[in-house]
């Protein structure tokens, strides 16, 4: 099991609210409101912003000292789209990292077993990538990802390593389940806004401004007209080659 640590949201919270206590026993409510405001603005951004890494250790970045990069896809596996990802990747000899749903692992145990069969990670993102995830207990928490994790287990003989939380959304209870469960927490450096934006190019012009080496990308297979995926992915592919950039699996990035 991982060990706990302190993390950064309750250093905050051992400063802010002792002063803001003390505002109150000064009678400055002022103050105090302009504490709490600061406070919830941190922690509303800490829950948004993987990269803040203020619940935990959010793992947003591989190894830095080469020019490589991640691809991770969430959502899948979707028999509409995986399968001609999955053909793209096998041509451009390309290994990724599908975060996936255990709902839909179970409704899609082949195409579960031909992304680890072709050298994929599939990882845990959930049993049914809840809207409402954010506000599960520890004990729900612990149980759609252990759910997840049978799931996938079952498919594909493999014991997932790495959780993505739905939209990226972490609070406290978050790392204390995926810890309970051995999992390490991983979010991105650079995303490309692909389930709302429909322009290939626009998808990855703003991949492009967040790259850096070590990057992790964000993309989705789950749900994505096809054509409008491999286009994306084509065009980026191109386009990191061009940039000097190695596309890499993300455990090997970590070595």
């Amino acid at each position: 099991m991982l060990r706990p640590t302190l993390s950064r949201f309750y250093l905050v919270a051992i400063i802010a609210l002792p002063f803001g206590a003390l505002t109150l026993v000064f009678g400055n409510l002022t103050l105090f409101a302009g504490v709490m405001v600061v406070f919830l603005t941190i922690t509303g951004l800490g829950v948004a912003i993987p990269r803040m890494r203020l619940f935990g250790p959010f793992v947003c970045r591989g190894n830095n000292s080469q020019r490589c990069a991640a691809l991770t896809f969430d959502d899948g596996p979707d028999p509409r789209s995986t399968p001609m990802l999955l053909d793209l990747l096998k041509e451009a000899k390309v290994e990724a990292v599908f975060f996936c749903i255990g709902k839909n692992v179970r409704m899609n145990l082949r195409l579960a077993e031909r992304i680890v069969c072709e050298g994929h990670l599939l990882e845990n993102h959930s049993y049914e990538h809840s809207n409402a995830t954010n506000f599960f207990t520890t004990a729900r928490l612990k149980k759609t990802l252990a759910q997840t994790q049978m799931a996938i287990q079952e498919a594909t003989g493999v014991v997932p390593q790495y959780f993505r939380p739905p939209m990226g959304l972490s609070n406290p209870r978050v790392f204390r389940a995926a810890r309970e469960l051995g999992l390490k927490v991983i979010g991105w450096s650079a995303r490309g806004f692909d389930t709302q934006s429909t322009k290939p190019e626009r998808i990855v012009a703003r991949i492009v401004r967040q790259l850096e080496p070590g990057g992790i990308i964000l993309l989705h297979d789950g749900k994505i007209p096809v054509a409008r995926l491999v286009l994306t992915v084509k065009l980026l592919l191109a386009t990191l080659r061009e940039r000097g950039y190695e596309v890499v699996r993300l455990d090997k990035m970590f070595k």
